[in-house]
Parts: C-alpha cells; sequence; structure tokens
C-alpha cells in the first residue's frame, strides 16, 4: 500500500516539475523581449511579466531579482546550444553540409526570445561570465569543429585551412546579421545563403561543389526548436539530395 501511494505522489509530481518548467521558460521568454527592447536598466522587474505570460507571484516565485533573471536567460542560452551541434552532425551527410546546417540553426535561434534578451544583456556587459567574446568563441570552434570534419574526409581544397575559414564564417555572418537588423527588407536567411553561393566553392573541392551545386539547398528546411523556449522540439532537417551526376549531365 505505502509502494502505491508513492508511486501516485511521483506521478503527481512529473506534470508538475512539467509545469514549474514551461512557467519558468514563458516567463524567460516574456523577460527576454523586455530586455531585448529595452535593455537591463532600462526595464523594471514588474515589468518582465508580458501579454499572456504567467503571473508577477510565479515570477517572484522563480527568480529572488531582477539580476537573477538576467543570469536565468544567459544561463538558458548557453545551455540549449549544447543540443544543437550534436543533432546537426546526425543530420548532415558530410562537415561542409553540417556548417551551413550549423550556422542555420544559429539564424533561427535569434527568432528566440530567451536568445535576443540575452544577448542584449551581453552586449551591455550586465552579467560577469560568460561575455559575448566567449559566447561567439564558442560557436566559431564549433564551426571549426566541422570544418575540421570537412577537412580529415577531403572536402576541403589544401590551401583552405579550418581555422582561417571559421573566422571569416562567424565575421561573415556578424557583418549580415547587421544588415539584416538595420534594413526592413534583408532577410538574414538569404543573405547567408547569397554568401554560402559565392564562398563554399572557394574553400571546397570542385568534385564536392559540382554535387552541392546540384542540390536544391535554398529550399532546405529550416531547423526547429534550436532556442530555450521550445527546445524540447529540437530537429534538424538533412539538405534535399537533388540530382545524380547522370541526370545533370542529360539535362
Amino acid at each position: 500500500m505505502a509502494s502505491e501511494t508513492a508511486s501516485a505522489t511521483e506521478g503527481a509530481r512529473v506534470p508538475q516539475q512539467a509545469r514549474s518548467r514551461a512557467t519558468r521558460r514563458a516567463l524567460l521568454a516574456a523577460a527576454g523581449e523586455r530586455f531585448a527592447l529595452q535593455g537591463f536598466h532600462g526595464t523594471a522587474l514588474t515589468e518582465l511579466v508580458g501579454d499572456g505570460a504567467p503571473t508577477k507571484g510565479a515570477l517572484y516565485f522563480h527568480f529572488a531579482s531582477k539580476h537573477a533573471v538576467a543570469e536565468a536567460l544567459v544561463s538558458a542560452m548557453s545551455e540549449s546550444w549544447d543540443q544543437v551541434l550534436p543533432a546537426v552532425r546526425r543530420a548532415a551527410g558530410d562537415g561542409l553540409e553540417a556548417l551551413v546546417l550549423l550556422t542555420d540553426a544559429v539564424i533561427i535561434r535569434l527568432d528566440d526570445p530567451i536568445v535576443r534578451g540575452a544577448g542584449r544583456l551581453l552586449r551591455d556587459r550586465v552579467v560577469a561570465s560568460p561575455t559575448l567574446a566567449e559566447v561567439i568563441g564558442w560557436w566559431r570552434d564549433q564551426v571549426e569543429e566541422v570544418l575540421s570534419d570537412a577537412e580529415t574526409d577531403g572536402l576541403l581544397l589544401p590551401e583552405a585551412d579550418p581555422s582561417w575559414i571559421a573566422d571569416e564564417v562567424v565575421a561573415g555572418f556578424a557583418g549580415r546579421a547587421t544588415v539584416s537588423e538595420a534594413s526592413d527588407g534583408a532577410c538574414l536567411w538569404e543573405l547567408m545563403n547569397d554568401f554560402w553561393a559565392g564562398f563554399l566553392p572557394l574553400i571546397a573541392t570542385p568534385e564536392w561543389s559540382r554535387r552541392w551545386a546540384m542540390r536544391p539547398w535554398r529550399q532546405r528546411r529550416r531547423p526547429v526548436g534550436v532556442g530555450p523556449r521550445d527546445l524540447d522540439r529540437l530537429e534538424i532537417h538533412a539538405l534535399p539530395a537533388g540530382a545524380t551526376l547522370s541526370d545533370h549531365h542529360r539535362r
């Protein structure tokens, strides 16, 4: 009888924990929107509950202060990224495809309010650690990892150094993200597609570039759940296979 009671108690605890996690995530999303728009110092603690978000009582239950909310936002952004690279590697056919899919994930993450809010906090140096430079460095190191995979598989030109390429990809992304944010019509996804169209043939072997050109890679599906708000739905999609070499020659 005691074991049945314990099982029932444990069963009730699981949905309660799930609701608590969902509430906390909703609070972070609402806070992220505010911080992204107004900054940390321009936002009062009472403003961190947005329309449709949990109550102020829930906010005070989960977070002791506005700075605690800021630290939780940055922590959620950092922790959620740990699952992305393994998912990218499982979906990608090779290291260069992984490079594109990994960058896709970064683009989609920028739509997550938790990431946007955390990014503003990092730019404004609200938390001591991690710094914005450290976060960018983590992503840059992952870019170099997948490029090293491509080098090992013989997909890069002999003169193409993974470390240099990683620096160029991160710098190219940062510049296009700034252009996209500053203009109404520039879509970051398409800006990066144009970058890949010109950049990949400069670093990849001719054989890989020919295969890549025959794939409808611009029509690839966007990743899902790569941000901390909905990480439970994480999906990284492989690029479409496209035509074969024989199909290409017949056309």
